[in-house]
């Protein structure tokens, strides 16, 4: 279960000497490291909590909260757990990254947005699809605005893309065509400190589905 969860995030993260590191960074690498390790939703949350604790001592910093979120949406994403767990999960998720937004506006923090309804949506596609997807759309649509190089964005999208696509019985071009997108920005994007640079495996899976 936690390796096709993690498949939604592969988190890399710079790997400078800790002695090089301030304090922050040092806490924010640690837990960063038990993220890429976790083994089951007890981990993950252990994890979060790591995060809320760097929260709450460096409250001006945007990414603890972010990847606090993060967690708690890949936490959602577990079919094993009850629709009320799940929607628990993304519950905290979005409270999460509505205060990262507070502190900074960014096409990273969008894309959680959006990452965070198409959760929710995965709860009861059926009873949420209709209701979500627009919702998803948009702010993965100002994702990209705000940053058209975003491959997390453009690899998102994709995602809602190639779902409706299937879903409608559509063809699937215009989804590829945006996953190639993202697999090339991926390509060129490089480590920079503790931003994200997750999802380029699953995106490179998800684009072999495309040949």
């Amino acid at each position: 279960m936690m390796r096709n969860l993690l498949l939604y995030t592969l988190i890399f993260f710079a790997t400078q000497p800790l002695l090089a590191q301030s304090p922050y960074e040092q806490a924010m690498t640690k837990a960063l490291q038990q993220f890429s390790e976790a083994e089951s939703i007890d981990n993950l949350q252990t994890v979060a909590n790591a995060f809320e604790r760097i929260s709450q001592k460096e409250t001006q910093e945007w990414l603890p909260l972010y990847y606090e979120s993060l967690t708690y949406v890949i936490m959602g994403f577990d079919n094993s757990a009850s629709i009320s767990e799940r929607d628990r999960y993304y519950k905290q998720a979005e409270e999460l990254a509505n205060k990262a937004a507070i502190l900074e506006t960014n096409s990273e923090i969008t894309a959680l947005k959006g990452y965070v309804v198409m959760g929710q949506l995965s709860v009861d596609p059926a009873g949420r699809g209709q209701s979500l997807s627009s919702v998803a759309i948009n702010y993965f649509q100002k994702a990209i605005e705000q940053n058209p190089g975003n491959p997390r964005a453009l690899f998102l999208m994709a995602q809602m893309e190639y779902g409706a696509a299937q879903f409608f019985g559509e063809s699937t071009e215009n989804a590829c065509a945006t996953l190639r997108k993202a697999v090339n920005q991926y390509e060129k994007e490089e480590s920079n400190a503790l931003m994200p640079i997750w999802g380029k495996s699953r995106a490179v899976n998800m684009l072999n589905q495309c040949k």
